[in-house]
């Protein structure tokens, strides 16, 4: 409580009235005085002072995430964020014009090579030719490079956390900066979003697919979700794992990515979140002359946004990844997205099952029962743009079996559907809940994050705040009605990890 008081009275002070007119969250308890714009060409800002505080954090949050993908071409979102680090027709290049034919030629060479390997008998004195020819090139290319200047344009002005993540629901890119380099900013990313090129594209592929081989391939956690993403989803587009799959990724043009790039990161469409030492009144009249100029593709054919929607499940599935590692599971239900009600309700649930010593999953199946040795309980994977899966995952102690840790965990939700949660469970979880968002909203950059989050995805900045109020609304009786509705056999998936048989 001596911790919390303290942020309380921070996040108080930040109520102060603004030059701009502001919009105030409806939150009973919490305040965030954002102040919201859209600038000429439909770039909505959300700008939160914070006086006193020598840095502003950026984040430029874009709804264009792996399921918008195209259809063989899974990953080019991803590839996209790695491409928007490569600079500009200024930044990034000693002399474009002389770059610029070299980069055509690289894409002519690799259509050639797909075209190659998609024979039914592909001449390998031919593919050994085009790499050849590949690499003579990229030699080429590297003598008008300028290694990383981008990053280090902000490095040098005292940048920090300059990153960027891609989801199945949107692409981020941030960073934080000293307080006082605004129109750094403001001029870096007008030329970024203006004069975007995907220099490096085809060695930039292998580092990709170099990263799936890691995150996925070589990574028990990795090839289990793959699994159970792709055997829970049917017809949605969250069935396709984020990076991609191999065989998209490693024939990805440069031209694809050019060509969804006017399609889907129109300004009209993004999201910029700044937290900060900075003024509104000072900072919006200078985006509206820098990035209020990036233009919208008129030309662009419109962003595909009609999937199929995902059927109701009607009987549990299963599915084993074999994989030389120690044994691990995950239990999977169809759930709705944020911010349905039910949702936030079985975000309550997780707490109550797997949040700290005292939860219920830990506390009788890792230290009474010892059936396993860590578990935990989440809503929201793999996005939430769309319908999604509340998920229990855990990791069997080496004497127990799945299905007996399995059976454990669905008489503990047996239990819950038939009588409900305590108001002891209850009151644990808003606390947590509230002690989560205090600590969060203490750092400019996870501020800026949230802000920008819930307004690309969820529509409206103010589910931030509005969020503690939704949590605290939740009642007994709604997990056990959620409960009872959605985490039954018959919208289950399950995923289990085992060893090959030769191992």
């Amino acid at each position: 409580m001596k911790k919390i008081l303290p942020i309380l009275a921070f996040l108080a002070a930040l109520a102060l009235p603004g030059a701009w007119a502001q919009t105030d969250s409806p939150s009973g308890d919490f305040n965030l005085p954002v102040v919201e714009k859209v600038l000429q060409n439909g770039l909505r800002v959300l700008v939160l002072e914070r006086p006193g505080v020598p840095v502003v954090s950026f984040s430029f949050m874009m709804p264009v995430g792996a399921q918008d993908a195209p259809k063989g071409k899974t990953g080019l979102p991803h590839m996209l964020e790695h491409m928007m680090f490569k600079g500009t027709e200024t930044i990034g290049t000693t002399d474009f014009k002389k770059e610029k034919p070299i980069l055509e030629a690289l894409d002519v060479v690799a259509g050639e090579i797909n075209a190659e390997r998609e024979k039914p008998e592909p001449s390998p004195e031919r593919l050994k030719q085009l790499a050849a020819e590949t690499q003579r090139l990229q030699d080429e290319e590297h003598r008008w490079i300028v290694k990383d200047e981008l990053s280090a344009i902000y490095t040098r002005n005292g940048g920090e956390s300059l990153n960027a993540w891609t989801s199945q629901d949107v692409t981020n890119y941030h960073v934080t900066l000293p307080a006082d380099k605004v129109a750094l900013y403001a001029a870096v990313e007008e030329d970024r979003l203006s004069h975007p090129v995907f220099r490096e594209f085809y060695s930039e592929r292998n580092v990709v697919a170099q990263e799936r081989r890691w995150r996925t391939e070589s990574s028990p956690e990795g090839a289990l979700d793959e699994a159970l993403e792709a055997t829970a989803f049917q017809a949605s587009p969250y069935r396709d794992p984020a990076i991609g799959w191999m065989g998209d990724i490693l024939k990805l043009l440069r031209t694809d990515a050019v060509a969804f790039y006017h399609q889907t990161y129109r300004p009209d469409r993004g999201v910029l979140a700044v937290v900060g030492g900075v003024k509104a009144s000072e900072i919006l009249p200078l985006f509206e002359k820098t990035l209020g100029r990036v233009p919208n593709p008129k030309d662009a054919p419109p962003l595909k946004q009609d999937w199929t929607q995902e059927p109701p499940q009607k009987g549990p599935k299963t599915v084993v990844a074999l994989f030389d590692a120690d044994p691990m599971a995950a239990m999977a239900w169809h759930a709705p997205n944020f911010p349905h009600r039910e949702s936030v309700v079985l975000d309550v649930l997780s707490t109550i099952l797997t949040s700290g010593n005292t939860s219920r999953l830990v506390r009788d199946l890792v230290y009474g029962k010892k059936m396993v040795t860590s578990i935990s309980a989440f809503t929201g994977n793999p996005g939430d743009r769309d319908p999604n899966l509340y998920e229990v995952q855990f990791e069997p102690d080496p004497k127990q079996s799945y299905d007996a840790v399995v059976a454990a965990i669905e008489g503990e939700l047996a239990d819950i559907q038939k009588n409900g949660v305590t108001r002891e469970e209850l009151e644990r979880a808003r606390r947590s809940a509230e002690s989560s968002f205090l600590w969060e909203k203490t750092s400019t950059a996870s501020l800026a994050d949230d802000l920008a989050y819930n307004q690309a995805v969820h529509g409206d900045w103010r589910y931030t705040v509005e969020y503690l109020d939704m949590v605290k609304s939740v009642t007994s009786r709604d997990i056990q009605a959620v409960a009872s509705q959605y985490l039954v056999s018959a919208n289950r998936t399950i995923a289990t990890l085992e060893r090959p048989a030769d191992k």
